[in-house]
C-alpha cells in the first residue's frame, strides 16, 4: 500500500531538505521556500505516507488557497485510493482508505475550511497565498487538532509580511514549533544553471521571493527593509502614544490602531502595535488601557474621531492631544522616515509582523492605519511639562 500511495508523490525520492522537514519532531512546522523546491511533495509524504499518517488509518486534511491547486492535489490522491479499493467523494472532496484512513481537502478560500472535523495531521500548502489564512487558522483548523493532538504544516514561498511571515516568526523560538528556510537550490534536482538564469533576468527582489524563499517586500515602499534597525529601551523614558481611528466595525473598514513610542534622549523605540475593529466603548478601553503613564495620547479628531477626543479628555486624565492633519499622509510620514534613516526611530522585535508589512509598504498598501499612528506618536506636541511623566 506504501509504493501505491508514493504515486501521489510522483515517484521522486526526499532530497535531504524535504527529509527534514517530513521527519522534525515538532508539532508545527513552518516552512518557507523557494520555487521547484518540491513543497508540495514534502507534505503530501508526510500527511500519507509517513508513521501516522492516512496510511496508518489517521484523519488528515489538506489545505490550499485556491481551488484550482487544491484540485490538482485531490485528483492525484483519488486516484491512488481508487485503486487502493478505497473510496472516493469528489463533491465533498474526500477520499478513505479500506483501513480508515481518510482525507479532506480544502480551500481557504473559505475562512471556516475544516470547522467541525478533527485530525491528526493537516497541511496548508502554499499557505502565504492564503487570503483568509490567520481567520481559518485561529478559529477553524487549530481546533480540530485537539482531540487527537494533531500536528500542522504551513509550507509556501514567501509572499511579503503576511500572517505566514508571523507564523514563521514565531515558529523559530516557540516550543514545539519548528521553522524551516530554504532557497530553491537546495533541491538538487533542479538544474543550477537555470536557477542562475533566472538569478540574471529576474528583479532582484523578484528572484529573492521566488528562488530564494526570502520575506521581501515588492511593493515601491519608502521606507526600505536595510532602514529598519531593532533595538529595546531601558524602561526608563518617556511614553508616547499615537492613535488612528477607524469609523466602521466592518470586515473590509479600516483598522483602529495604537501605536506606542517610548523616548529616550534623542531615540525613539517603537515598542507595542495593535488593531482592530473595536467598538465606540471598547476603543476607549483600549486606549485607556495602552496609555497609562502617557506623556501624550495623540488622537486625529475628525468627525467620529472627535467625539472619541471629547469622550477621553470629559471621563479621564490622560493627557489627549487632538490632531487634525492639515496635510497628506506621505508629506506627514517624511519626518518619521528620516528618523528611521537616521536610526533614531527603532522597532521592538516583538512588534507584530503585519506593522512591519504595513510600514515597508506605505503608501502603496491596504491598510495605512499604524503609519498614522505611529506618525502621530512621534510628531505630536506634548504639553509643558508633560515629558517628564515616566513609562514604567
Amino acid at each position: 500500500m506504501a509504493a501505491a500511495i508514493e504515486y501521489v508523490l510522483e515517484t521522486v525520492p526526499l532530497h535531504p531538505g524535504q527529509h527534514a522537514v517530513v521527519f522534525s519532531p515538532a508539532r508545527f512546522r513552518v516552512v518557507a521556500a523557494g520555487r521547484r523546491w518540491g513543497k508540495t511533495v514534502a507534505a503530501l509524504e508526510w500527511l500519507f505516507v509517513v508513521e501516522g499518517g492516512m496510511l496508518d488509518g489517521a484523519p488528515v486534511a489538506y489545505f490550499a488557497p485556491t481551488y484550482k491547486l487544491l484540485l490538482e492535489v485531490f485528483d492525484q490522491a483519488a486516484r491512488t485510493v481508487s485503486q487502493l479499493g478505497g473510496r472516493v467523494n469528489a463533491t465533498e472532496k474526500r477520499v478513505g482508505l479500506p483501513n480508515g484512513g481518510l482525507a479532506e481537502f480544502w480551500t481557504l478560500e473559505d475562512r471556516d475550511a475544516g470547522r467541525g472535523r478533527r485530525y491528526a495531521r493537516v497541511v496548508i500548502d502554499e499557505a502565504a497565498h492564503a487570503r483568509y489564512l490567520k481567520d481559518a487558522w485561529e478559529q477553524a483548523i487549530r481546533p480540530t487538532l485537539t482531540d487527537l493532538r494533531g500536528e500542522a504544516m504551513f509550507i509556501s514561498t514567501p509572499k511579503g509580511h503576511n500572517y505566514f511571515y508571523e507564523l514563521f516568526r514565531f515558529a523559530q523560538s516557540a516550543e514545539d514549533w519548528q521553522a524551516f528556510h530554504f532557497p530553491t537550490w537546495t533541491n538538487p534536482f533542479v538544474p543550477a544553471d537555470d536557477i542562475e538564469a533566472a538569478r540574471r533576468t529576474l528583479p532582484e527582489l523578484v528572484f529573492r521571493q521566488e528562488y530564494g524563499a526570502e520575506f521581501v517586500q515588492l511593493t515601491g515602499g519608502l521606507c526600505k527593509r536595510e532602514f529598519v534597525v531593532y533595538g529595546t529601551p531601558s524602561g526608563n523614558g518617556v511614553r508616547r502614544v499615537g492613535v488612528d481611528l477607524a469609523i466602521s466595525q466592518k470586515q473590509s473598514a479600516d483598522y483602529t490602531a495604537i501605536v506606542v513610542v517610548e523616548r529616550e534622549g534623542d531615540i525613539d523605540y517603537v515598542v507595542h502595535a495593535e488593531r482592530g475593529r473595536w467598538t465606540f466603548r471598547e476603543t476607549l478601553e483600549r486606549i485607556r488601557d495602552v496609555a497609562q503613564f502617557a506623556a501624550v495620547v495623540a488622537i486625529e479628531a475628525v468627525q467620529y474621531q472627535a467625539a472619541v477626543v471629547e469622550e477621553l479628555i470629559r471621563t479621564s486624565t490622560l493627557p489627549v492631544v487632538p490632531v487634525r492633519p492639515d496635510r497628506d499622509k506621505v508629506t506627514r510620514f517624511l519626518p518619521v522616515l528620516t528618523r528611521i534613516e537616521h536610526c533614531a526611530l527603532r522597532f521592538s522585535p516583538a512588534l507584530p509582523g503585519w506593522f512591519f508589512e504595513e510600514l515597508l509598504s506605505f503608501p502603496e498598501t491596504d491598510h495605512d492605519d499604524a503609519v498614522d499612528a505611529l506618525v502621530y506618536a512621534v510628531t505630536a506636541p506634548t504639553f509643558a511639562g508633560v515629558d517628564l511623566v515616566r513609562f514604567y
